[in-house]
């Protein structure tokens, strides 16, 4: 019993050590010409009726959930 035992660990252990070497990347590799930086385009300004429209929205938003 003994004997069975030590020959099932051992089994055990090489088909464990020659099943996790070989896992695949978790990341694709790169390809060429693939874009790896992004263009932010330039802030604009608000204009005074963007911020009016902002400011009546939150404070709408406000009312409705409860908050000042």
């Amino acid at each position: 019993m003994k004997n069975l035992f030590l020959i099932f660990l051992t089994y055990s252990m090489i088909v464990a050590s020659a099943t996790s070497c070989n896992q695949p990347n978790e990341l694709p590799p790169l390809n060429e010409g693939y874009a790896t930086t992004v263009i932010v385009p330039d802030p604009e300004e608000l204009t005074s009726e963007d911020r009016e429209y902002i400011e009546e929205v939150q404070n709408e938003y406000d009312e409705a959930i409860g908050s000042n």
